[in-house]
């Protein structure tokens, strides 16, 4: 079978790390290049767990650096998500080898070319590299055969009423990238929500690390932190094996993996607010076609969750 070759745009990030250990270890995936933005944690940090979750993963692949901040409103980030490194206080080992000195924009472009109309892009952050890429590279769209986005919500945001971090993070960039004419999927939060585990699977499935386990182990620290500060301003006390937590950006590798096997989409046209002080950065769905635009994502909706589990287990166990 031949692999498909992957480029993960990324802002690294506890979920990112874990959605990019799902696609290295699945036989279906090639991943040639990570590319780094601005997001949970600055650029810098970003850039520096990538290095290092490369070194750690020991991935064969370019690194390269891309856009320090959104396209125009102001940055953003989620360290409380996250811990104060992105990567949940883990020190990632240090690299072995540089990171390119191509921008990620122009990284994704020469990718593009070299595997026109095959390659795929995994999106699991703000989107301002691929949105710099589609304006800066005319043809850039029409090279690309899909991107698989962690991002937005048919419904409720996590980070104001209506709008999903990745996205309120640059909304621009995402409505760049949804008038691109790329084919999009879209793992969107109420799709991450549905992949929710309570604390006993989560600490069954990373009891099954091996060479990870030190980092398994710091993820599972943070999850409690978390939890923990949840509970004690709702004024509970909950077990943590009680409590519900989520790796959302696996969302994304787990669409790519299970399109075409278990994975159920509903095809929609999608806009990204952009202009609204209340609803900036939400996903708009036009459900009834109102707007006679032709559909332009296709929207996760279901996947075997067993299925689900079982790969995201495969992530932790598989690295030795």
């Amino acid at each position: 079978m031949r692999k498909i070759p992957v480029i993960i745009d990324t802002d690294p990030g506890v979920d990112d790390s874990v959605a990019i250990m799902m696609l290295a270890a699945s036989e279906k995936t090639d991943i040639k290049a990570v590319t780094t933005t601005h997001g949970n944690v600055g650029l810098a940090g970003t850039t520096k767990n990538a290095l290092g979750l490369r070194e750690l993963l020991g991935l064969d692949c370019e690194v390269a650096m891309g856009a320090d901040r959104p396209m125009i409103v102001p940055q953003k980030e989620a360290s409380f998500f996250h811990g104060s490194n992105g990567v949940a206080g883990y020190e990632m080992p240090a690299p072995t080898k540089p990171v390119s000195r191509e921008k990620a924009w122009d990284l994704m472009y020469r990718y593009a070319k070299e595997y026109e109309g095959e390659l795929v892009l995994v999106s699991l952050g703000p989107m301002t590299n691929t949105a710099l890429a589609i304006l800066k590279y005319p043809d850039f769209a029409k090279k690309i055969k899909r991107i698989y986005m962690m991002g937005g919500s048919r419904s409720w945001g996590n980070h104001s009423q209506y709008a999903e971090f990745n996205i309120w993070g640059d909304p621009h960039a995402c409505s760049v990238v949804l008038e691109s004419g790329i084919p999009v999927t879209m793992a969107d939060l109420v799709f991450g929500d549905s992949l929710k585990m309570n604390g006993k699977k989560e600490r069954e499935i990373l009891s099954h690390a091996k060479k990870l386990k030190p980092f398994a182990e710091a993820i599972m620290d943070l999850h409690k932190t978390i939890a923990d500060t949840f509970n004690s301003q709702k004024g509970e006390l909950v077990p943590f094996d009680e409590t519900e937590s989520v790796f959302y950006d696996t969302s994304a590798a787990i669409a790519l993996l299970e399109d075409g096997e278990s994975l159920v989409t509903d095809d929609y046209y999608v806009l990204c607010e952009t202009q609204s002080s209340t609803t900036n950065g939400m996903t708009v769905f036009d459900y009834k076609g109102y707007m006679k635009k032709e559909r332009n994502v296709q929207l996760c909706v279901d996947v075997d969750k067993d299925k689900y589990f079982e790969l995201l287990t495969k992530a932790f166990s598989h690295f030795e």
